[in-house]
């Protein structure tokens, strides 16, 4: 029902009303109710907006109850409060009371994205499914994309990378402008492994958001890849500033650090990550390496043997993290030590640096019980 066929069958209602209701329910104008909540949404008041959906469709009745109309607003203001459940409970019962297609297209397009950011088991196909019903109705450039942005985000949640590169390719010809799009863009080639198209949409997100955490991470990530410590160092340390509590950012700057030979300065970023993530087994693995860098034996043996406390059983992590230690108490001469670590990583993974390792630990064993 469309908001003329309200105003014309509204007298009726009036009449009926003030023979049923009672007088709390009288002073109720459904018809200002529902007025009252449009011009709530358009002001950004998501609030106001679903209080007096609610109470129009209380003081309404069985007319406004069939008006898929304002369900779907009502659901549209419920997502943007961030209730989902009940936002996509009213968009469905819409979906089945409207008929006129920017209705529909408006529907399953707000479905969609309430799906996306309530990110439940499912619900990323859920979006996809309901977004591609709305592209059915999408008449206008802005709607395809808007289309297509949606679809892009629900690919790139669920991970499916080559999809979210040709949506957000789209959204991206469209949407010159936006800065969510292209740092989107930017991780999906990442993740597809094209690393120049990657910093190309990073680099881009910069020029239109110069603050944009996620690609300043993103691209201090690319160069810590490619071991191109300095410009890791400068885009990671740009990210920490903005962003100083993320202990995944301090982390790879710790990285860069040690990679940058900048002991003291790794060895500082990896023990604030350490102390505010103790089961975090790669922090403690990489402040273990930093110590070994600096020259801090002690230290480096105790945080790699806090690392083994975490990493993974049989994971190639685990293994080097073993004989980096069995390296270690080598240095210290301590080869019992040593051997045991360099023997169980290389129960994990055999290789002639292992190899190699242990005989040489084997020799040492044999000459310092022989006494020489």
């Amino acid at each position: 029902m469309n908001s003329r066929t309200i105003s014309k069958s509204l007298p009726l209602l009036l009449v009926v009303a003030a023979l049923v209701w009672p007088s709390s329910a009288m002073a109720q104008d459904p018809d200002a109710l529902w007025r009252a909540g449009q011009q709530s949404m358009q002001s950004g008041d998501f609030r106001g907006c679903v209080d007096n959906m609610q109470n129009a469709l209380r003081a309404g009745g069985e007319a406004y109850d069939r008006w898929g109309w304002l369900h779907m607003v009502l659901g549209v203001c419920l997502g943007q409060r961030g209730q989902r459940d009940e936002a996509i409970s009213e968009l469905q019962t819409a979906l089945e009371l409207i008929s006129e297609d920017s209705e529909r297209w408006s529907a399953n397009n707000s479905l969609a994205q309430v799906y996306v950011a309530r990110g439940n088991s499912g619900d990323y196909d859920r979006a996809i499914a309901a977004e591609n019903e709305a592209g059915k109705y999408a008449t206008s450039a802005g709607q395809r994309a808007v289309h297509s942005k949606t679809l892009g985000q629900a690919y790139y949640f669920k991970e499916d990378w080559g999809n979210a590169v040709r949506h957000l390719s789209d959204a991206a010809a469209a949407r010159n402008t936006d800065a969510d799009v292209a740092g989107k863009l930017g991780r999906a080639y990442m993740e597809s492994g094209d690393v120049d198209q990657a910093r190309t949409w990073f680099e881009k997100t910069l020029t239109l958001d110069r603050t944009h955490v996620t690609a300043i991470t993103n691209l201090g990530t690319l160069y810590l890849n490619e071991a191109n410590w300095s410009q890791a160092v400068t885009y990671l340390e740009q990210a920490v500033q903005r962003d100083p509590q993320n202990m995944g950012i301090r982390n790879m700057m710790g990285r860069a650090y040690l990679g940058a030979s900048r002991y003291g300065d790794a060895i500082a970023q990896l023990t604030q990550v350490v102390q505010s993530r103790g089961s975090d087994g790669n922090a403690h693995y990489n402040l273990g390496q930093a110590h070994a860098a600096a020259g801090n034996d002690a230290e480096s043996i105790s945080s790699y043997s806090n690392a083994l406390r975490y990493l993974a059983d049989g994971s190639t992590i685990r293994a080097d993290c073993l004989y980096d230690l069995g390296f270690m108490y080598e240095k210290v001469s301590s080869y019992e030590d040593a051997l045991a670590a360099l023997e169980d990583s290389a129960s994990i993974a055999e290789q002639p640096k292992t190899t190699e390792a242990i005989e040489r630990v084997k020799e040492r064993i044999r000459r310092q019980q022989a006494g020489s």
